[in-house]
């Protein structure tokens, strides 16, 4: 078995097969960690990082995949508002806490009131 797994493979895969695929190689994870402690099979403690590699990889897509998911499930309009926190858009402090479009364009009654009777002066230039 392959031990270095690469990103593209893994996309192909169903959620089963990586589940499957994550549980060998945290079994061969464990045993490596055995035998360093035991100092025995030296050779094969060089593996232990491209098997922690496998699984960072293997658990990325695992979580790409069910976040993909979440965001379908959450984009009817009726969920939208009850989206996640950790699916909605990465902002910062600043930009979520600012005024929306329509907040920005509202005027009080004496703003409107002084718009009407004041309208702006057009002006036209003869050349």
């Amino acid at each position: 078995m392959s031990h270095i797994v690469k990103i593209r493979d893994l996309k192909e895969k169903g959620k089963d097969d990586l589940l499957k695929q994550l549980s060998e190689f945290k079994k061969e994870l464990s045993q490596l960690r055995v035998s360093q402690q035991m100092n025995v099979g030296a050779a094969r403690l060089g593996r232990i990082r491209t098997i922690r590699k496998g699984i960072a990889r293997i658990m990325t897509v695992l979580n790409k995949n069910e976040r993909e998911n979440l965001r379908k499930f959450y984009s009817d309009k009726k969920l939208r508002s009850a989206k996640p926190k950790t699916l909605r858009a990465k902002l910062t402090h600043r930009r979520r806490l600012a005024l929306k479009a329509n907040e920005k364009n509202r005027k009080t009654r004496r703003q409107l009131r002084m718009a009407h009777k004041f309208p702006r002066r057009i002006y036209a230039v003869k050349v």
